[in-house]
């Protein structure tokens, strides 16, 4: 998995960014309104440069670049709202260098191009005399189209039926389908010819789609700077949940976004099926998220935001025009279903050399192999029926047997009875675990433990704990919540009294998961009441056999087992504490950076439930046919998607971030937590709709796992953080935002 950019990338970024930075201001984008909308001297430069050529064969004289670079161009343009055509220009260049080859005329309009003539694309087909709108139309010289398997380019284009500056900042012109309004001349004809414009196209709904991520991000961006500045009531107003949350909503989709456009280029290079689908969900999914986070962005502002002398209601406008240039965005989420889920091909663009990668790795792959390999040899009939999503599908001889094969911790260090996996064949070693059904709360509860104990305890209680672990003759719980303090465990009340080399522990920890199996409990004390509550507190490692531990079962509707521990003159020697006296903060950082990264556990419940609805869409029928077949089915299936596709790329970010100790990654886990959970929830709700009467029963497959879903979901927005502490660390780290969280 690679998701950095390489060199030459980042210096074409820094360039193109320097360009933007210097030469769109904020005067010039209102000046280039009263000017039909564009700024011409900054086409000029952006000419000289070669970007409206950069897409453009190097056989017909362009610079043959890849479209993961004319994607960051674009990121770039849409962060300035630069008032030029240059998603259309890049993409009209792109196919009249395909054209040039075998059509002299072409050839001509080509050669003028790359010298800078102004030529937009129409990204819409002309199908009969429907009008369509035409972006650009009253500057460009001409018009490159699709009608039927015809392309062509309108001249002279006189009179048009309605021309508006509105939302778009420049004059948006309306064409009637027969285009009696100017001159015609067909450059290509044939499948060929369409098939290289319908590629092309795509390429443009890619660059749009990065264009508006550029936009969304820019607008979140200028609205932090404000929250960060204005005071109300005494407060930064940054500080207010109402302003930072929804600021931080809207980050994780623009992030979304920005990865679901590198992930289509991949798929593309890579030949993925599902590389059209991804095309389509991306521009649905930034037609419908930029508008939203510019008005947050806008809303910041309050009173201000809506009066034109303020900057960011230049973002508020665009971003819903320039999601609309190609009609109704349900459209493409309409395109994206039938491309997923019926035998619809679509001509897909030649993108060049791709490096991003999002793929998990040979040796992911081999995991997953050797993982099923074992899972068809050792998972009995009596195994499959114990099999079970909570702690009471536990099975200890099969865990044994797991740790025997080096399958239950092979990410850990060899010196503890790992072999050093990274994470991303930890992913693919989840994946198939998730794939048979089989529980994943044991062992990565444990596994958290241990890496804890890893870094913190004395040599004594590494060997004596770590080896149990290693075996799978031990499990661990985590005791940080109490019942009165909720998420703020730093609250906790657990008191631990030093008595000559011992502790003695008393109070009551509640959702401690797995603590009916647990030998050992990972246990958050108050050590010192005196000072700041998460200074005064120290981490144990305090085994579960002690006198004065007792364990009760707390039922949830998730179908599953959570437990409150309770603690009374606890006993624990002073070795099983871990770190410093009073110093608990530094482990606690350490376990919860685990626990906000590991998202990707309810990602597979996610998917799992969006798996079983597909299934049950096309083995189920109504009215004579498959459920799969109707088109509103297919619509609401492919917005699962998107949410789905996102939060799968988020998790793998975080992942891959921590794997490389990338800069600036604070917020990565927090991001994947947020997004996948709200997502996972919300759809988990849209499925029990579409798939209603038969989701309202439960079952291992189809319709039944939709209702686990639903019962399951609620409870991920809540566990390892709520969704409202998340949006207080995404607003913190990922904006910049002071803390809303006093």
């Amino acid at each position: 998995m690679k998701l950095n950019l390489n060199d030459d990338q980042l210096m074409l970024r820094d360039t193109v960014s320097r360009l933007f930075g210097t030469e769109v201001t904020p005067e010039r984008v209102r000046d280039a309104e009263n000017n039909n909308g564009i700024d011409m001297s900054l086409w000029t430069q952006v000419v000289e440069m070669g970007f409206h050529a950069m897409r453009a064969t190097e056989e017909c004289g362009g610079l043959g670049m890849s479209l993961m670079d004319a994607v960051l161009v674009a990121e770039e343009f849409g962060r300035t709202v630069a008032p030029i055509p240059l998603c259309e220009a890049i993409t009209a260049n792109r196919v009249l260098s395909l054209l040039a080859t075998d059509s002299d005329e072409a050839r001509k309009w080509c050669d003028k191009a790359l010298s800078g003539t102004l030529l937009t694309l129409l990204p819409v087909e002309i199908t009969g005399s429907d009008p369509v709108l035409v972006p650009w139309a009253a500057v460009a010289e001409g018009i490159l189209a699709l009608e039927g398997d015809s392309v062509v380019l309108i001249e002279g284009l006189a009179g048009p039926v309605a021309a508006n500056m509105g939302a778009a900042g420049h004059r948006l012109c309306v064409l009637a389908g027969d285009g009696a309004e100017g001159r015609r001349t067909v450059l290509a004809e044939g499948k060929a010819a369409r098939d290289g414009f319908l590629a092309t196209l795509e390429e443009w709904r890619l660059l749009t789609a990065a264009a508006l991520a550029g936009l969304g991000r820019k607008a979140l961006d200028m609205a932090a700077d404000y929250a960060s500045e204005r005071q109300q009531f005494g407060r930064l107003i940054g500080a207010y949940q109402g302003i930072a949350h929804p600021l931080a909503d809207s980050l994780a989709d623009m992030e979304g976004l920005q990865l679901l456009v590198w992930y289509s280029l991949w798929a593309i290079d890579s030949k993925q099926p599902d590389a059209g689908g991804a095309v389509s969900l991306a521009y649905w999914w930034a037609a419908n998220t930029t508008p939203r986070a510019t008005s947050r962005a806008l809303h910041t502002f309050g009173g201000y935001g809506v009066s034109l002398e303020y900057d960011i209601q230049l973002y508020y406008r665009r971003a819903k025009a320039w999601s609309l240039l190609a009609g109704d965005p349900r459209n493409a989420l309409q395109q994206a279903g039938d491309r997923l889920w019926t035998d619809t091909s679509v001509p897909l663009p030649e993108v060049g050399e791709i490096e991003v990668d999002f793929g998990l790795g040979e040796r992911a792959e081999q995991m997953a192999g050797e993982v099923r390999d074992f899972f068809e040899t050792n998972l009995t009939p009596e195994l499959r029926e114990k099999a079970h999503h909570s702690v009471a599908g536990y099975d200890e001889a099969f865990s044994r047997k797991l740790c025997e094969a080096g399958l239950r911790y092979p990410h850990w260090p060899e010196e503890f009875g790992g072999r050093g996996a990274t994470p991303f064949e930890m992913a693919a070693l989840n994946e198939v675990f998730e794939e048979y059904g089989w529980e994943r709360i044991t062992g990565p509860i444990t596994n958290q433990v241990a890496f804890g104990v890893m870094e913190f305890a004395r040599p004594e209680v590494k060997n004596e704990i770590l080896g149990q672990f290693a075996r799978g003759e031990a499990l661990a719980c985590l005791g940080f919540s109490e019942p009165a303090s909720g998420s703020d465990i730093y609250a906790a009340k657990t008191r631990a009294v030093r008595d000559g080399d011992d502790w003695i522990i008393s109070g009551q920890k509640i959702f401690t998961t797995a603590g009916n199996l647990a030998d050992y409990i990972f246990l958050l004390t108050r050590t010192n009441p005196d000072v700041p509550k998460h200074k005064g507190m120290t981490i144990f490692i305090v085994p579960m056999n002690l006198p004065g531990i007792e364990i009760q079962p707390v039922h949830t509707l998730q179908d599953e087992r959570t437990n409150i521990t309770y603690l009374e003159d606890v006993r624990v020697p002073d070795k099983y504490r871990l770190g410093e006296v009073d110093g608990g903060l530094k482990v606690m950082l350490h376990a919860m950076e685990m626990e906000h990264g590991g998202a990707d556990q309810y990602r597979l419940w996610y998917q799992t439930m969006f798996q079983n609805a597909v299934t049950w869409a096309h083995e189920t029928r109504r009215n004579g046919r498959a459920v799969i077949e109707e088109p509103a089915i297919r619509m609401r299936l492919a917005r699962v998607a998107a949410h789905h596709a996102i939060a799968r790329i988020l998790c793998y970010r975080s992942l891959w971030a921590s794997y490389y100790k990338v800069a600036n990654r604070s917020h990565f886990g927090p991001v994947s937590k947020l997004f996948t959970t709200e997502c996972y929830q919300q759809d988990a709700v849209e499925l029990m709709d579409l798939a209603a009467p038969y989701s309202l029963f439960e079952g291992e497959h189809g319709a039944g796992q939709i209702e686990l879903g639903y019962r399951q979901s609620i409870g991920t927005t809540i566990y390892g953080g709520t969704s409202e502490i998340m949006r207080s660390l995404v607003a913190e780290f990922g904006l910049g935002l002071p803390k809303s969280r006093s």
